[in-house]
């Protein structure tokens, strides 16, 4: 190298640009060490929100908002009968959501700790994503609301900074919503922005064999009557279709048996407000237990899928418990349509002449295996 730079010509201008380069760099990566050191080395680790910790009890509402997505859910005050509270995300027409999200949004936000200082300059938040997404930025604010619906916490998420720990606690950037400081924070928050994500997804969950007999009314075609083998157990209970003519046989048992079970762990796919799902041939459904509830389910199948809508009663002879367990369901139930899988919407649609078939003259065997997986395939 040193006799390169001796000696003059092209080789020696290039060698000299390759030194002061490697200098400049060096110098660069002195300056951002430097700089990082002035930000941090006395910033103590603080709480984001050190007085969210005796206020959490108080949040009513949460909002997580992005540039292209908003998530709002709201303590139902009208809830008060259960010690657990009930949060309703409001762009599902305000159906539940799961209580440990919402627990690990607020509780995960008031443990949040600060363990580093960064820029201060607005123009420099767009490389870690903390501009403010009402100004269509990159960043995602969360916000926290008190009983009285003041802000008791809100700040810009940005990029992650590093991996998270064994503890499942990472680092991100920060910065509270009204200031211009940004921070790299140390914990673990729930920061969802998928409406969907945050909501329960069941629909009804009857035991499996309480059911003891369904009368489904189909858009076309004959009424029928599914009921309960009696000597089959309550684990895997079996069910039949009533008063079948000697001529027919079923097509599958499967089939039936999804029938009777329907409404064992029901959940749904989609949830939509009542009022925005229009039926206009729908199969009506009657679920009977032997101790008298009555679960009526209008189901059909939508240019989006399948869709029902569930109500809930008592039978006039049936007890006290069950009529407050109706009580309960038909609150719960009656405001929304429900979304349901491909197999749960074909068991709750079925027509009696896709559960039949004439019986073989000769005899044959029907091959149940195929016919069952034709079955699944609906």
């Amino acid at each position: 190298m040193r006799d390169v730079l001796l000696r003059r010509g092209p080789a020696r201008t290039l060698a000299l640009l390759g030194v002061v380069t490697l200098l400049m760099v060096a110098l660069a990566v002195f300056a951002v060490s430097m700089q990082r050191r002035a930000l941090t080395s006395d910033f103590e680790p603080r709480l984001m929100f050190p007085e969210l910790g005796g206020q959490v009890n108080e949040v009513s509402k949460i909002e997580i908002v992005s540039r292209l997505s908003q998530v709002t859910v709201e303590r139902d005050q009208q809830a008060t009968d259960s010690d657990v509270a009930v949060w309703r995300l409001l762009e599902k027409g305000g159906h539940p959501v799961r209580a440990e999200m919402v627990k690990r949004t607020a509780v995960g936000l008031a443990d949040l700790e600060l363990i580093e200082q960064r820029t201060a300059q607005p123009e420099w938040h767009q490389h870690i994503n903390l501009t403010n997404p009402a100004d269509k930025g990159t960043g995602v604010r969360v916000t926290l609301f008190g009983a009285d619906g003041d802000e008791v916490a809100s700040l810009i998420v940005g990029k992650l900074e590093g991996t998270a720990d064994i503890d499942g606690e990472g680092t991100i950037y920060v910065r509270r919503t009204a200031e211009d400081q940004s921070y790299v924070a140390r914990g673990s928050f729930n920061l969802e922005q998928n409406a969907a994500a945050w909501l329960d997804t069941g629909v009804i969950d009857l035991a499996a064999g309480r059911v003891a007999r369904v009368e489904v009314s189909p858009p076309e075609g004959e009424t029928y009557v599914v009921e309960r083998v009696a000597a089959t157990s309550a684990e895997t209970p079996t069910y039949q279709i009533s008063n079948l003519a000697d001529d027919l046989q079923p097509v599958t048992d499967y089939a039936i048996n999804g029938i009777g079970n329907a409404l064992v762990n029901l959940q749904f796919t989609d949830v939509q407000p009542i009022g925005d799902v229009e039926f206009d041939a729908p199969t009506r459904t009657v679920f009977s237990t032997d101790d008298g509830l009555r679960i009526t389910v209008e189901a059909q199948r939508l240019s989006g899928g399948y869709f029902a809508v569930l109500s809930a009663g008592a039978a006039v002879d049936a007890d006290e418990a069950v009529r407050r367990e109706a009580a309960v369901l038909g609150a719960r139930l009656a405001p929304y349509a429900y979304g349901l899988s491909t197999p749960k919407g074909a068991d709750l649609t079925r027509s009696f002449d896709t559960l039949t078939e004439p019986k073989s003259a000769d005899g044959a065997v029907v091959d149940l295996e195929a016919l069952e997986d034709a079955a699944r395939a609906e």
